[in-house]
């Protein structure tokens, strides 16, 4: 399969498009970070571009016929609402979410005609909410609504929209989006929560589980709506579901 990856230069994304190679897809990364993508295999087809720039994503399709786009660009910057300037909520949205719509419109002809697949990398902070992820996790909520919404009207073709949902990862990912908290610090009356948060070793699991999620949702016969990545991420969905709010507010505020 003829298989486009935005975000696939690092992390999640990267990992996906080595895995996928190996099985004998041919795969096209499309990232913004000019020097990573210089680091990939030889192998995987690469295109330097910005998923908010609809040209950029039209160049990058024009040669590849896309049967599967997977969407795995990302942004994240951590703080506190009352800290962070609204360009810093835009940003989010325009990458996690405009970006991940702005891909699959420039796709979308492609993956009909071929009868195709679309997997949108979401997050359980898509389901969930956390204390100085509010931009993070309002754009990823908005992913989710976006992809139930494509599903459906999609639903008298062949297309299959998927959701993975990740939780914690080990990619530097958010430890990039932490180090953020540094421009608040001793400002801020978070301070002393920022603080223990940069002293605190960040929990995950290794990008190979995540992959491992992605390939599964690109490859099934018949995929599920929605794959969890991790435990902690399966159970977070189910106690949102059927707890009341509060009991999970309790629970993420002691671990902080």
């Amino acid at each position: 399969m003829n298989i486009f990856i935005t975000g696939g230069a690092n992390g999640i994304g990267k990992r996906t498009a080595l895995k996928l190679v190996e099985k004998g897809h041919s795969v096209k990364v499309f990232d913004s970070d000019e020097e990573a993508l210089e680091q990939l295999d030889r192998e995987i087809e690469t295109f330097h571009g910005d998923v908010t720039n609809s040209d950029d994503l039209e160049q990058a399709m024009i040669d590849f016929e896309v049967e599967v786009i997977v969407n795995s660009a990302g942004y994240q910057k951590q703080g506190a609402v009352e800290d962070m300037d609204i360009e810093t909520f835009r940003e989010h949205v325009e990458t996690n979410y405009l970006g991940t719509a702005n891909a699959i419109k420039n796709a979308m002809p492609s993956i009909r005609r071929s009868n195709g697949r679309i997997v949108n990398i979401s997050s359980i902070a898509g389901k969930t909410g956390a204390p100085f992820l509010s931009a993070y996790c309002g754009s990823k909520h908005a992913v989710e609504g976006f992809s139930d919404s494509l599903r459906m009207e999609l639903k008298d073709s062949e297309v299959d929209v998927v959701i993975v949902e990740p939780g914690p990862i080990r990619t530097g990912f958010n430890e990039q989006g932490r180090e953020h908290l540094r421009n608040f610090v001793p400002s801020s009356r978070f301070s002393n929560w920022y603080s223990k948060k940069l002293d605190s070793p960040v929990d995950g699991v290794e990008t190979e589980k995540a992959a491992s999620k992605v390939v599964k949702a690109v490859e099934a016969e018949k995929p599920k709506t929605r794959y969890t990545v991790t435990k902690e991420a399966f159970f977070a969905r189910k106690f949102k579901r059927f707890f009341p709010d509060r009991w999970w507010d309790r629970i993420i505020l002691s671990k902080e």
